[in-house]
């Protein structure tokens, strides 16, 4: 794709992501029915109406409700940061989002794009108010997935996801973090310098949100999907029942059919009930050592072999 046409590419993505009412699942369906987002956004009234089964007074409203100057706004802003926008269709789009039935139709990156499908990767999320045992788990586990070549990803939190991203840029791996907020308003605040990190170290600082969103509660569950759907594989320690942790972990088993592991916990404690109910309940196999996490993501040879696919000039 030529730079320019990857730049209208990029804006239209834009365009149709700003639609009300659309959402991923909608634009995803335009993307599909007319190839493109660039398609999409040329297309007529009529067309679209029937792509989405809406009216078309319904679709005049809402292509109506999208400012390209702002589209366009947001872009220099992102650029300010030293950031790029990916949207479908780029080379450093991963795959596996492309695969899913809701994936974004762009997002902004601050660091290297390259580190969303340079290698495979597989999540570490878990509790916020995690315990030090349950940080070090974290540390031990993305310590050894990264040394044994594997893409790191979490959601930039406090507990569970700072302590998988710190050990993997220790151990000179690449890790990525996908933000509830956007990039010009990171949440937490006081992660500004580990996201800085990331980003100086080969990694990447991702968020589907405009760039100066603040991170409202309904941000995170649409963040998680991203988290799940980007990786092969997801492992859980010390996730609550409720937890969003656990909220990844389900979507990743049962929306995307990802490899989901937990390491089991102390059974007096809320902390590691998430953990042990996927276990009981049969969606993710327990773990409780590194090498056994590598074996079983490296089973999933359609998704590694469709990886590798992507990756071959």
């Amino acid at each position: 794709m030529s730079n320019e046409r990857h730049q209208r590419e990029n804006e239209a993505a834009g365009l149709i992501q700003a639609m009300p009412g659309l959402g991923p699942r909608g634009g995803q369906r335009l993307r599909h029915r007319f190839g493109s987002a660039e398609a999409a956004v040329e297309a007529s009234d009529s067309a679209i109406a029937i792509a989405l089964g809406w009216s078309v007074e319904r679709v005049r409203v809402a292509r109506a409700g999208v400012d390209r100057r702002e589209i366009r706004r947001e872009s220099r802003r992102l650029h300010r940061l030293g950031g790029v926008f990916v949207s479908g269709g780029d080379k450093n789009f991963p795959r596996t989002w492309e695969g899913m039935n809701d994936p974004p139709l762009r997002v902004g990156v601050l660091g290297d794009p390259s580190a969303l499908t340079i290698r495979p990767g597989v999540a570490v999320v878990g509790a916020r108010r995690s315990t030090a045992i349950g940080q070090d788990l974290a540390a031990r586990f993305a310590t050894v997935f990264a040394e044994s070549g594997w893409m790191v990803c979490s959601g930039g939190a406090r507990g569970i996801d700072a302590a998988a991203h710190r050990a993997c840029l220790r151990t000179g791996g690449t890790t990525v973090a996908i933000l509830g907020s956007g990039l010009g308003d990171v949440y937490p605040p006081e992660h500004d310098s580990l996201f800085a990190e990331i980003a100086e170290q080969g990694g990447a600082v991702v968020s589907e949100f405009p760039v100066q969103a603040p991170p409202k509660p309904g941000n995170f569950p649409q963040r998680n999907r991203l988290v799940a759907g980007l990786c092969v594989g997801v492992l859980i320690i010390e996730a609550g029942g409720r937890s969003g942790a656990l909220i990844t972990a389900r979507l990743a088993a049962e929306d995307y059919g990802r490899e989901v592991m937990a390491v089991p916990g102390r059974a007096d404690t809320l902390q590691n009930a998430g953990c042990h109910r996927a276990i009981r309940e049969g969606w993710a196999n327990l773990v409780d050592d590194p090498s056994q996490a590598i074996e079983l993501l490296e089973r999933q040879n359609g998704l590694l072999g469709l990886l590798r696919e992507g990756r071959d000039p």
